[in-house]
């Protein structure tokens, strides 16, 4: 007997990449980068060491997969969100983004997210793999929202960037200091630009 034995969960995640990564996701964000490696990950999941390489070859491949499922979830929960449907312009719809992830289940993402770069950038092949499922994904959404409010195709990728850091800086602000009103306020005037294309 090898120590790989196969259980019930093993087998059920065998062909099963996306609940295996659903999985992984959830238990990188409750616990974080710090000191996270395969065999850990896939004793808390329930199954084999030997299951989890089969879908993720190593710790740097699971945890760009782990980023980008986290982007892809929030994307399409503000596609297909009824409540992000309603808004009337991309400042009112970035204003309901803004709040749903000021949840404190949303901003785990942000406590991993600040891990990841900071392990990456002193590493440029890293940067580089993280890039557009941290930067490129969460722009084109933005970009295009604000396109269908009127802004040329240049300036709304400039300021989807502005508002993306905004966003990301002021959830910085936010973990460390808790002040909410101040943070809220900060965040009401850096999408007040947003309001209307070319100052009309």
């Amino acid at each position: 007997m090898t120590d790989d034995r196969v259980d019930g969960r093993t087998l059920r995640y065998r062909h099963r990449r996306p609940e295996l990564l659903a999985a992984a996701t959830e238990y990188v964000l409750d616990h974080g980068i710090d000191g996270v490696s395969l065999r850990p990950v896939a004793t808390a999941l329930g199954v084999s060491h030997a299951t989890l390489l089969r879908h993720f070859k190593s710790k740097d491949e699971l945890l760009l997969c782990v980023g980008d499922k986290i982007r892809g979830d929030f994307v399409r929960s503000w596609q297909q969100d009824e409540q992000f449907s309603t808004a009337s312009s991309s400042a009112e719809l970035v204003r309901m983004v803004w709040t749903r992830l000021c949840e404190p289940r949303e901003q785990r993402q942000f406590i991993l997210l600040f891990q990841l770069v900071g392990r990456a950038a002193r590493r440029p092949a890293d940067a580089q793999a993280l890039a557009p499922s941290i930067v490129d994904d969460w722009l084109t959404p933005i970009e295009e929202r604000l396109c269908a409010d009127g802004w040329p195709a240049d300036e709304a990728r400039t300021l989807a960037t502005l508002v993306l850091g905004h966003i990301r800086g002021l959830q910085l602000d936010l973990l460390l200091t808790g002040d909410r009103a101040r943070v809220d306020a900060a965040f009401d005037a850096a999408i007040a630009m947003m309001h209307s294309p070319h100052g009309s």
